[in-house]
């Protein structure tokens, strides 16, 4: 009995010791607090004087920095330093080469067109253009003549209007050569289509910017056409304006050293003082001189100014006669709904009489018709 009471005490202090042997619960809160030491650590570095000196330190090496790169950015680019890009025009591609090349300029060659009126290989267009300033090293595009012509299929012009032969004409590269008329019901239309004197079939290769010879009908009527007034025009608004009238260019004359920009100073026939008629298909000469060295508008005003003709109320045969006497050229023609040939007159035509009284022979007025009854 007494060694059972023993053991029991001993159990029951076992317990006590083990009870008491536990630490309070401080660790959970040891990481807190090394985390505020930190902190403090952080706090007290960036009040430092070393902190802030490495602060003013790093600063400074930004600004030095930026300053190398922006020098370093204008010496590679020479800023504010351009040159001046020459004209190239009409040099031989190696000639503009070597200019570009000795101007530390970039010559490029992106294209070739091809232009019966400048001499093969040499520049026709540049980009940038003659006097834009640009950087050293700019690269500059150059468009050349083609040294070989380019080849197109001639189209098939037969029993097409001169109008349409011409657009078709162009619109391949090609351009309309000497027209002859001879008798055929069909006015105007293309009845042969020829090329050195020998008819040329439709898909023959041919030379971009040949002049295609066309046969064309004189119609029923008369074979004779008025000669269009072309002072003042340039070559190709002439030679468009006298194939229109079925006509062709005869005689071409350049009065001064320099072709280009040249205008018609002279014709003949002349028509100046009387409108003209000629047989279709005869020839009108052209004498040109450069608006370079000639004053074209003070000319063309005093030889070429006439009073414009009141139409209002006019028929359209009387129309087209008034501008016959005086060289001027009939516009579009408007007619109103319900308006007849027979019964339209002029309300309205451009320029008005009243607002522009004095205008160049050749000018065209455009008409507008409603029916007078």
């Amino acid at each position: 009995m007494g060694g059972k009471n023993a053991a029991g005490i001993k159990f029951v202090w076992a317990a006590i010791f083990k009870l008491h042997a536990i630490k309070p619960p401080c660790k959970p809160f040891a990481p807190a607090t090394k985390l505020y030491f930190k902190q403090m650590k952080i706090i007290a570095f960036l009040k430092s004087k070393t902190f802030r000196f490495h602060i003013l330190l790093a600063i400074a090496a930004g600004i030095a920095l930026l300053w190398f790169s922006i020098r370093t950015l204008d010496i590679y680019t020479r800023h504010g330093r351009t040159i001046e890009v020459p004209d190239l025009n009409g040099l031989e591609k190696s000639q503009a080469q070597q200019v570009l090349k000795r101007m530390n300029l970039k010559p490029v060659i992106n294209d070739s067109i091809f232009d019966t009126t400048r001499d093969k290989g040499s520049v026709a267009a540049q980009n940038p253009e003659a006097g834009a300033e640009v950087k050293r090293n700019r690269t500059i595009y150059l468009t050349t003549v083609a040294l070989l012509p380019e080849m197109v299929a001639m189209p098939d012009l037969t029993d097409l209007s001169f109008r349409q032969a011409q657009s078709l004409l162009e619109t391949h590269g090609l351009r309309v050569g000497n027209l002859d008329y001879v008798p055929n019901i069909a006015r105007n239309a293309v009845l042969q289509q020829k090329y050195n004197k020998g008819t040329i079939q439709p898909g023959t290769p041919v030379e971009k910017g040949t002049p295609i010879d066309l046969v064309l009908g004189t119609g029923e009527g008369s074979s004779y056409v008025n000669v269009p007034l072309v002072i003042g025009k340039t070559r190709e608004e002439a030679i468009r304006l006298i194939n229109a009238s079925s006509l062709n260019v005869g005689q071409e004359v350049f009065m001064d050293e320099s072709t280009e920009n040249a205008k018609v100073y002279r014709q003949s026939p002349n028509v100046l003082n009387r409108q003209q008629q000629v047989s279709m298909g005869s020839t009108v000469d052209l004498y040109y001189r450069s608006i370079e060295e000639f004053d074209f508008d003070e000319y063309t005003r005093e030889l070429l100014s006439v009073p414009t003709p009141n139409l209002i109320g006019r028929t359209p045969w009387e129309v087209l006669e008034t501008l016959e006497a005086t060289l001027l050229m009939l516009g579009e023609e408007i007619f109103e709904p319900g308006t007849t040939t027979q019964n339209a007159r002029v309300y309205r035509q451009e320029p008005d009489a009243a607002e522009e009284p004095i205008i160049l022979r050749g000018t065209e007025i455009k008409i507008w018709y409603k029916s007078g009854e």
